[in-house]
């Protein structure tokens, strides 16, 4: 179900019950039992004398659209609470909508990240998709995910990425997570769906971080700062330079010794490189140069 009308017309400043009504053409009564729907869906609706309000900092349309006049955005969907954003988005894009799509919401009562785990999403994160329809080949897709891992810590400005693309708190434990799913026919991508998770208080998993205890930030801000970066470095696909700069700038990987698991074994040593492709180059202790194109990584001593 589409977000309601007010949705698209509340903003961080108050609006008169009278105003937003006269925009929708419906009663003042009308527009007061919208803020009421949105309220119990979990939305940040506040109310004073001068009218309503999105609580500041939301990532609603009006406050992302003047913060990011971007081309990457196109249309956004912000909701109260979801089973999961990426779930709408590819709902979104099996149904036609255009490149630029971004889907939002307060909180996640399904989300997840990387190889079906669960990504606990309470209200007050940043929890977004955005739908991609590249045009380049799909040896460039994994690049993806690293130049949405550079954006995030550029428009943070905390912390650290550990490949392919986890967001780090300084003291290493995990800010945010990345994740791309993809429909491919032949050798075509259909579309692609790139969400992210951002904790700003941190969730109750150990472990888990958030940006609150290191920079105060707004998530709308945050979210336009993001898409800034990301357009630029999506932009140079599908040549890997750009991209893969801006991840080695923001890296905690490189150097390091860690432990990756994969698939398929467990590869250990340190890590020397990442390839045009993306992949993780790791030296083990035999002087074997291993090639990891997926897996998780473990940074053995962690940040230290």
């Amino acid at each position: 179900m589409p977000p309601l009308p007010l949705v698209y017309e509340l903003d961080e400043d108050y609006t008169s019950g009278e105003a937003l009504a006269a925009r929708l053409g419906v009663s003042r009564v009308a527009v007061h039992k919208q803020v009421k729907r949105l309220r119990a869906d979990g939305y940040p609706v506040e109310s004073g004398p001068l009218g309503y309000r999105f609580s500041p900092g939301a990532p609603a349309p009006r406050p992302l659209r003047r913060r990011y006049p971007g081309e990457l955005l196109k249309e956004v969907h912000y909701y109260g609470r979801v089973g999961s954003t990426q779930d709408l988005a590819r709902e979104l894009a099996l149904a036609g909508a255009a490149a630029g799509t971004l889907v939002t919401a307060e909180a996640q009562e399904a989300g997840r990240g990387r190889r079906g785990r669960e990504w606990l999403s309470p209200a007050g994160g940043l929890y977004f998709s955005l739908l991609l329809r590249p045009e380049w080949p799909l040896a460039a897709l994994p690049l993806v995910s690293l130049a949405a891992a550079a954006a995030l810590a550029r428009a943070t400005g905390v912390g650290g990425l550990k490949w392919p693309n986890d967001l780090l708190a300084p003291d290493g434990r995990k800010l945010a997570g990345i994740l791309t799913e993809a429909e491919l026919v032949g050798e075509e991508v259909r579309y692609l769906v790139l969400g992210v998770g951002l904790n700003f208080a941190a969730p109750r998993v150990a472990g888990a971080a958030g940006l609150a205890e290191f920079a105060d930030r707004e998530r709308a801000g945050v979210l336009a700062r993001f898409l800034a970066a990301f357009e630029r470095l999506y932009d140079s696909l599908p040549e890997p330079g750009a991209v893969l700069e801006a991840w080695r700038a923001r890296n905690v990987t490189l150097g390091r010794e860690v432990r990756v698991v994969t698939p398929g074994k467990v590869v250990a040593g340190i890590a020397e490189a990442v390839e045009a492709d993306g992949a993780l180059v790791v030296k083990t202790s035999k002087r074997k140069r291993v090639r990891v194109t997926a897996g998780d990584v473990e940074l053995i001593g962690g940040l230290s």
